[in-house]
């Protein structure tokens, strides 16, 4: 405003009052709430410690964890998840529970000994308890897998088993209508032609459905597999 003056009201009447009086230069003005850098030009502010002045104040992770927990789905551990006097600790919408000797599973819901009921958890067909833990078995027909807990079926044809020692060469038609799974077939009817498949379950069993069956009754029908 260079020499400007502006007119101000006084206690006894107007006051002529200089520019430069009220209003601050830039420079001065940029002073008035100062961030001095803890840095210089050669290192970055922000790998040095955090600072509480600056609100900087979240650095440990166990305290934000603890803070964030009344916020974002904590208190998981209110409703006393863990069973037969297992520890639970708490922790950002979900919690783990350190269990009591003598148990286990996600909620301490388990004697080591106890047989699961959930699938995937405990023996695929039977199970037996013992002093320290379980014990599985297969019915017949079955062996027990490498986890001690699977059943594995030990009949080379049954549906979905792999026999690595044989090989099976696949034909056009078989690879397109099964893209070539071993214990798939093709049924043939009495003129060599492909019209159902089916599963193979035992070396002499398929199984396939009657509204393919039906109409071929009385009627030769060829089972296919590989060439």
């Amino acid at each position: 405003c260079g020499g400007c003056s502006i007119l101000l009201p006084g206690r006894w009447g107007i006051q002529l009052t200089s520019v430069s009086f009220v209003f601050l230069t830039a420079d001065k003005a940029k002073q008035v709430i100062p961030r001095h850098k803890r840095g210089t030009s050669i290192f970055i502010e922000e790998i040095f410690q955090g600072d509480l002045e600056r609100e900087e104040v979240f650095e440990d992770n166990e305290k934000s964890d603890q803070f964030w927990n009344g916020y974002f789905g904590g208190r998981q551990c209110s409703s006393n998840p863990c069973l037969h006097n297992g520890v639970c600790v708490d922790s950002i919408r979900s919690f783990t529970c350190s269990c009591a000797d003598g148990y286990e599973g996600d909620n301490c819901a388990y004697a080591k000994n106890e047989c699961r009921h959930k699938t995937g958890e405990g023996c695929q067909h039977f199970c037996y308890p013992e002093p320290d833990s379980y014990r599985c078995s297969c019915a017949n027909g079955y062996e027990l897998g490498k986890d001690n807990r699977s059943c594995v079926p030990q009949d080379p044809c049954t549906c979905g088993r792999l026999d690595d020692n044989v090989e099976v060469k696949m034909c056009e038609t078989w690879e397109r209508l099964h893209r070539g799974f071993p214990w798939q077939v093709l049924l043939l009817n009495s003129e060599g032609k492909g019209f159902c498949g089916g599963v193979l379950l035992k070396s002499n069993f398929v199984l396939t459905t009657a509204k393919c069956t039906l109409p071929h009754m009385g009627s030769p029908i060829r089972v296919v597999i590989g060439r």
